[in-house]
């Protein structure tokens, strides 16, 4: 479902400040409510936020809008289409704060960074820039295999790092599609003060500069895009779980989470009381949203029987404790911390398909 990011603002809908036992009604009703029954609208903050990098695209000259939609978790453009997806549980003030509470937290400016990285796939898809030449001089060959792990050099001065600071270190490094998407997200975002930034970064700013000439003095934005292409989409209509279950906080206890807890204070360090003010480290919470899909392709293959709706539910368990814990991940260590976890899901998700434990 498309959103009319430019629409007149619909006001959200509120439940009473003045009678607790009604907000408690709506809210319960809202746990108890399967996902894909929802009529689900942006409002409140991604609204905002969603005007804001519409309004900064136009104040680049860029003519396209991409098609954000509200969908299934994480953000994601798929290959080579123009449509964006933003994860349902943002798109209301008490959805938010729910997911804020009960499996990771999202800031304002995390999102805009998403949608800013995300909005560059979509533009370079739409306006086919990867297919010119000195788009390919510039951040090397499109079609390079695509990974999702990476080694990254920590030193080179030849990337920007623009969702390093969500924790997606390095990201630029993992893929020429990545390093446009995040050089795009610096050029575009207008407190980067990218000329500044990385004046000392001579490989960085030609991309910021290359970017900055092809866009606002060539104009190669401007107009309707060559390709229009929505491709496949999984919007939040497709998710059969309630609120509740897919946040984890439905009112009957598991009794694996315990052992579940155990492996996890075994792969992740907890992030200190000090640190967490400064949110200094990857939330291991996060990490775990991030490699989602990947995780969740490896063990479907390698187990029979294997539902993945069942593993995603089990992964947001994981990412629920994680965050309950405060528990992170050190930078170096992050390829380590996969492979660990891999492993531990697998165990868990074979032993409760054939109970490998014997209980």
């Amino acid at each position: 479902m498309p959103l009319a990011v430019v629409r007149a603002r619909r006001p959200p809908v509120r439940l009473p400040t003045d009678d607790s036992v009604a907000r408690e009604v709506g809210l319960q009703k809202l746990l108890q409510s399967r996902i894909c029954d929802l009529t689900l609208r942006v409002e409140d903050t991604l609204f905002d936020c969603l005007a804001q990098v519409t309004g900064e695209l136009r104040a680049k000259g860029v003519s396209f809008i991409p098609g954000y939609y509200l969908g299934d978790d994480d953000f994601w453009t798929a290959d080579r289409t123009t449509s964006v997806n933003v994860p349902w549980y943002l798109a209301n003030a008490l959805l938010w704060q729910l997911v804020n509470d009960h499996l990771f937290e999202y800031s304002r400016d995390e999102v805009l960074m998403y949608l800013r990285h995300e909005t560059g796939h979509a533009v370079n898809y739409a306006f086919e820039l990867w297919k010119r030449k000195d788009w390919t001089q510039t951040f090397g060959e499109f079609r390079r295999p695509y990974r999702e792990v990476f080694s990254a050099n920590p030193w080179s001065r030849d990337y920007v790092r623009y969702l390093h600071r969500a924790g997606m270190y390095h990201y630029a490094q993992k893929h020429p599609d990545e390093d446009f998407a995040e050089t795009f997200a610096v050029w575009l975002d207008p407190g980067t003060r990218w000329r500044r930034r990385y004046r000392d970064w001579q490989v960085a700013l030609a991309k910021l500069e290359y970017i900055d000439r092809i866009i606002d003095v060539e104009g190669v934005c401007r107009g309707t895009p060559p390709n229009q292409r929505i491709g496949s989409r999984v919007g939040y209509e497709t998710i059969k779980e309630t609120v509740a279950d897919y946040l984890n906080i439905a009112h009957a206890v598991d009794p694996d989470l315990a052992e579940y807890r155990r492996d996890l204070l075994e792969i992740f360090p907890r992030r200190s009381e000090r640190a967490r003010s400064r949110q200094s480290a990857l939330s291991a919470a996060r990490f775990i949203q991030q490699h989602h899909r990947v995780i969740v392709d490896k063990i479907g293959a390698w187990i029979g029987k294997s539902n993945r709706r069942v593993i995603g539910r089990f992964l947001r368990q994981l990412q629920a404790l994680c965050t309950y814990e405060h528990l992170v991940v050190p930078e170096s260590e992050r390829n380590d911390k996969l492979v660990d976890l891999t492993i531990v899901a697998t165990w868990h998700v074979l032993d409760g398909i054939h109970r490998l434990s014997g209980e």
